[in-house]
């Protein structure tokens, strides 16, 4: 049987069939998730949703070479690592606490909610997807801190200043999305100081040459356009050349040195 001719043929983007979706048991989680809309008589508050749309556009920013995006690409996820490792800690004091409060005798059930809130998951950012996982992390941490309170291992005031504790360092994680703007400036624009950039320094301020240059970077971060990328290889290939010639001189150097001096020791032992 022939083989079918597919050189015309082009194949579409992969995409999720079904929503990816989470169960969140317990209201501190649902309120960290959700956010709240702004009113006239209140402020709003964001929420998961809202921080991934944010570094959804910061992503793209850093596609189309704004050095400003890239370095709060970096801060952002430093904000993840840190509530990363607070939230595990957390996780393992209550885990432990309760290991060691209840008598070797004592069974406890598996904790969780019987109508969970299911959530579809319609956004595509990786800082958002990272901020997810630690929000399924706080969920679970919830729950256990609700069962110590709830077999008398944990009073009502540690309790919700628990809970609190967990909302507020969330929260903190979440808002870093806020300090960046689109500002619509690239490094070319910042290389020639022209007005996009002078509106941009003004608005987010300056940024070290390292994030200017695009050597500093995460290496979680979109690419650079690829003329970007070719301009850095470039100078990358230079460096290496460069540092590598000066070596070589320096080691050329120092032998130079220490023959001079083995033939004027030996010219003074002859003379």
């Amino acid at each position: 049987m022939a083989n079918q001719d597919t050189s015309g043929s082009e194949l579409g983007p992969i995409r999720a069939k079904t929503d990816i979706t989470v169960d969140v048991a317990t209201r501190p989680a649902l309120r960290v998730w959700s956010g709240r809309d702004k009113t006239p008589e209140r402020r709003g508050i964001l929420g998961i949703p809202g921080f991934a749309s944010i570094t959804r556009t910061l992503e793209e920013q850093v596609k189309l070479d704004d050095p400003y995006a890239d370095y709060h690409f970096i801060q952002i996820e430093n904000a993840l690592a840190k509530l990363r490792s607070e939230l595990d800690q957390e996780l393992e004091t209550i885990t432990t606490f309760i290991d060691e409060m209840v008598p070797p005798a004592m069974t406890l059930p598996d904790v969780g909610s019987n109508e969970p809130c299911i959530l579809p998951i319609r956004f595509a950012s990786r800082h958002g997807f990272a901020m997810l996982y630690e929000l399924l992390k706080m969920d679970k941490i919830v729950m256990k801190t609700l069962l110590a309170n709830h077999i008398g291992l944990l009073n009502s005031s540690e309790k919700f200043k628990t809970l609190n504790r967990l909302e507020a360092r969330m929260r903190t994680a979440l808002y870093t999305a806020y300090a960046y703007r689109v500002t619509g400036v690239t490094r070319d624009d910042m290389a020639a100081n022209n007005k996009v950039a002078k509106r941009a320094i003004e608005m987010m301020g300056e940024l070290k040459i390292e994030y200017l240059e695009g050597t500093t970077r995460s290496p979680n971060a979109p690419q650079l356009p690829q003329k970007r990328l070719a301009t850095l290889v470039s100078t990358k290939d230079n460096s290496e050349k460069t540092g590598k010639d000066d070596g070589e001189d320096d080691v050329v150097s120092k032998l130079t040195a220490g023959l001079d001096r083995v033939v004027g020791k030996k010219k003074a032992e002859t003379a």
